[in-house]
């Protein structure tokens, strides 16, 4: 095989890879949006779903798609190890991962906006102040650790003001109730909010790299046919 022909096969790989990832980027972004905008707003019944972060159950297939294009995508690469392919899949998995907790958190800044009636960097300082003493983080790492603990975040900014405050409380109030020890509350709902994102983490993961090796094997099977085709 030529040099030309090599550098041919190695940019159609790039193109359908790149065309994959953008594909199940566009799909997680799509399925977050219709979720929040649909789902999470019916009144109580979305909240329960958003503390179980349902939409999440979506990776199933799009990180199928995602490992099988990718893995069948390595058709174009000449035959070797299968860790040459998987760089791709290493890089693409958290960038579709995440994607729908950048779409929640960003419709959620644009809630805050228009809810506080304040110019868009106005109102990200202070989402940032409020995830911040919630979170001991900014940003978007700030909110993704923040809706472990509080699914649904409020949008005023005297609500905002006093989120953690609200929390504490909500939380002391459950103690003094029950009558357990200071603090177990705090331990279950962190436990179960990280317990149910590791959960959609590791599912999205198996499930990608599952589906990448049936790619890969068919793309194996696809050269070998190929091969054989041609020594006839």
């Amino acid at each position: 095989m030529s040099g030309h022909s090599v550098s041919q096969k190695y940019l159609q790989y790039l193109l359908l890879a790149s065309l994959i990832l953008l594909v199940a980027i566009a799909t997680k972004a799509l399925l977050a949006w219709a979720a929040e905008v649909y789902l999470y707003s019916v009144p109580v019944l979305g909240g329960w779903l958003k503390s179980l972060e349902l939409i999440e159950l979506s990776n199933i297939v799009v990180f199928a798609l995602l490992g099988i294009g990718l893995g069948a995508a390595t058709v174009y690469l000449r035959p070797g190890p299968m860790w040459r392919g998987a760089i791709t899949l290493i890089i693409a998995m958290p960038l579709v991962f995440f994607t729908s907790y950048w779409v929640r958190y960003d419709l959620w800044l644009q809630r805050i906006t228009t809810a506080s009636n304040l110019p868009p960097t106005e109102a990200a300082a202070i989402a940032n102040e409020a995830l911040a003493s919630a979170s001991d983080s900014k940003g978007f790492w700030g909110y993704f650790r923040a809706t472990t603990q509080m699914p649904v975040l409020p949008t005023t900014h005297l609500e905002l003001q006093t989120m953690t405050a609200d929390q504490q409380w909500f939380r002391s109030e459950l103690t003094r109730y029950s009558g357990l020890e200071p603090g177990i509350f705090s331990i279950l709902f962190t436990a179960a909010g990280w317990g149910i994102r590791a959960f959609h983490i590791v599912l999205a993961l198996l499930t990608g790299v599952i589906y990448f090796i049936k790619g890969t094997v068919w793309a194996d099977g696809a050269r070998l046919r190929r091969l054989v085709k041609k020594t006839q």
